[in-house]
């Protein structure tokens, strides 16, 4: 067994799943939104894709310094001009030129590289926001009573409905387990209960996901009054429209989303009086 052949190789191998790996994190959104809705592709989470990737990154790296290794000679002859070894070559120049412009344009998101992470990261929002937001941070891994505590839901209610759906659970299992025990994801348990029986109090602070929402989806997942709210962002000279996002609102008008959500708190106060 060559030893040259077994790194070229492996290095070939390595690179293939790597781009696979890059592929898939391109297009995926961030665990909060896969963990929530059991996301998974070729049997692996995305944790495990992470990992896999981060993991043979280090292998890939290896395999590049024993390939370099064993390799020097025609390297080494990649930088010489007539027989003298000199490190700034034309090629040399020209490979850190091309590498460095898109280290640059990267970082300071030029046309087209910022065209490629805001595709991905469109790609993104588009999925998280087809597969649903978790309420809270972590929600999946929240036992049923602090669940209801979180989102604001009667817990007592929350057992019934879980009942009249003939949901098998324990009190004290996580969202996570009650979803895996009845083949469902978490979810599609939060959503089947919530948007069927209940509807939660707003949070204190910025819920997670809200900025893809609707304002009329905020109104069918929360109790608040939609009409008041729009009232008091047009006393501000604020437009907006039942079919806007959140985020799209906060955009248009140059507000920062905590700003306007702490209006829409603010609506809802005045709504009790």
């Amino acid at each position: 067994m060559k030893t040259q052949r077994v790194i070229s190789l492996s290095l070939g191998l390595v690179f293939i799943i790597m781009f696979l790996s890059s592929g898939v994190l391109y297009f995926i959104p961030d665990r909060r939104v896969t963990d929530w809705s059991a996301w998974s592709f070729l049997f692996l989470d995305k944790q495990q894709w992470d990992n896999l990737h981060i993991n043979l990154g280090i292998l890939f790296l290896v395999l590049l310094v024993w390939h370099i290794y064993y390799n020097w000679k025609p390297i080494k002859n990649y930088l010489k001009e007539k027989k003298k070894l000199v490190l700034f070559t034309k090629e040399f120049n020209f490979s850190l030129l091309l590498v460095s412009l898109f280290m640059v344009g990267t970082i300071w998101m030029i046309f087209p590289l910022s065209f490629l992470v805001n595709v991905g990261n469109g790609i993104k929002a588009f999925n998280a926001l087809e597969r649903g937001n978790p309420p809270f941070a972590y929600a999946e891994e929240a036992t049923l009573r602090d669940y209801a505590i979180l989102t604001g839901v009667s817990h007592d209610q929350l057992v019934e409905n879980l009942q009249r759906e003939g949901i098998k659970f324990e009190e004290r299992e996580t969202i996570k387990k009650v979803a895996e025990q009845n083949n469902l994801t978490p979810e599609s348990l939060s959503r089947m209960i919530e948007t069927k029986y209940l509807k939660r109090v707003l949070p204190s602070d910025l819920p997670v996901g809200i900025a893809h929402k609707s304002l009329g989806s905020l109104e069918s997942s929360y109790k608040m009054d939609l009409e008041r709210f729009i009232k008091h962002l047009k006393s501000y000279d604020i437009k907006a429209e039942s079919e806007m996002t959140f985020k799209r609102v906060a955009k248009e008008n140059h507000l920062h989303p905590a700003t306007l959500y702490n209006m829409l708190l603010a609506s809802q106060i005045k709504t009790k009086e």
